[in-house]
């Protein structure tokens, strides 16, 4: 059985963090461990506070979990702070942990703002380059590379590839649920090309909770087991969409994904 380990915060109205990630490595047959970087004041409405854990306990338990159980693949969503990220940095390099995927949670679609400026600085700069993979959405795309993304056009995809190469970043998969149109496109972006999956939209991906963190957790999943990144996200696009499909009313807010 492959493994992978959930490096995220803890939701606790189960829709996105560890709670979510757990539940859809377990539904593609591997196993999840988890650390969680921090505590979040949530339920289907929207974030209201954050409380990131000790870093020092967060480094005890990384390492211990990471030394008995040797992860096939990573997967990383919310950091909660620069002092968390900073330790994450560390063990990645320490561990030489393979098969990095990195969602880099900037913000809340409800508006809670989760990273300050020098952090994600910091994550441009430094933390990304060493990640296999980071998945960020339109908005979080757009943070990063600095450009504006009306559409998926040759011009900003090739824009976008030349500055992850002046960034160091491996890979980025651009997600396009939230682009207007019938079809969501995800974009694979490496140095060497750029690769287009297509789905039709299953449902209103604004108006469900936790497609980011399923995305990402499933992709590293599929990793784990060998795929290639291409493979990975056709059938990662596939599951999530069928996710969408069937998510469920369960709180006063949002859909929820049910894996």
């Amino acid at each position: 059985m492959k493994k992978v380990l959930i490096i995220a915060g803890f939701d606790p109205s189960g829709g996105a963090g560890v709670l979510l990630d757990a539940k859809v490595v377990r539904a593609l047959n591997g196993y999840a461990t988890s650390v969680v970087t921090s505590l979040t004041v949530q339920d289907t409405q929207r974030v209201y506070d954050l409380k990131p854990i000790d870093p020092h306990f967060f480094e005890y338990q990384l390492q211990k979990v990471v030394e008995d159980i040797k992860p096939d693949s990573v997967k990383i969503g919310l950091l909660g702070s620069s002092e968390i990220a900073v330790v994450v940095l560390r063990n990645l390099k320490r561990y030489n942990l393979k098969n990095i995927v990195c969602d880099p949670v900037l913000r809340s679609t409800s508006g809670f703002e989760f990273c300050k400026s020098e952090f994600i600085e910091f994550l441009k700069y430094e933390f990304f380059k060493a990640c296999d993979v980071i998945t960020p959405n339109k908005n979080e795309a757009e943070v990063i590379f600095d450009v504006e993304i009306k559409n998926f056009d040759e011009d900003v995809l090739s824009s976008i590839q030349e500055r992850m190469k002046k960034m160091g970043i491996r890979s980025c998969i651009l997600k396009g649920g939230h682009l207007d149109g019938e079809l969501a496109e995800d974009v694979l972006i490496t140095k060497s090309g750029i690769f287009r999956v297509y789905a039709k939209k299953q449902g209103f991906t604004d108006d469900i909770h936790g497609t980011g963190c399923a995305f990402s957790t499933a992709f590293a999943t599929f990793l784990a087991k060998g795929y290639n990144m291409y493979d990975a996200l056709k059938s990662t696009k596939e599951y999530v969409s069928n996710l969408i499909y069937k998510s469920i009313k369960i709180g006063n807010g949002k859909l929820i994904l049910n894996p």
